[in-house]
Formats: structure tokens, C-alpha cells, sequence
């Protein structure tokens, strides 16, 4: 489970670092809200999915 954490953890890290090029931060401000919470949630998602491996890992230590 720990490379689950590190596989949304990158897959995160691309999406910030997207989020953080001015011509993409343009067109995300351009995007109705209901885009943009979806965003978001993967964001939530992502989280979500990393806290529980990480959840799993320590439960077996």
C-alpha cells in the first residue's frame, strides 16, 4: 500500500504543478465552479486514498 501513497502523491504533485503555470491558472480561473470544485475533489480524493495507506502501513508496524 505505501506505493499507492507515492502514486498519488506524484500524481498530485503533477496536477499542483500544472495548477501553478500562469497560462493554466488562467484557464482554471475561466472554468464554471462546478469544474473547479471537480478539481478539487480530486484533490480530496487523492488525500483520501494516500491517508489510508498510510492508515494500512502503520496498522501492520
Amino acid at each position: 500500500m505505501p506505493d499507492t501513497a507515492v502514486i498519488r502523491v506524484d500524481q498530485l504533485y503533477a496536477l499542483a504543478g500544472l495548477l501553478s503555470l500562469e497560462e493554466v491558472a488562467e484557464q482554471f480561473s475561466d472554468l464554471s465552479t462546478v469544474a473547479r470544485v471537480s478539481i478539487f475533489g480530486l484533490f480530496e480524493d487523492a488525500l483520501a486514498d494516500i491517508r489510508a495507506a498510510l492508515m494500512q502501513t502503520a496498522a501492520r508496524e
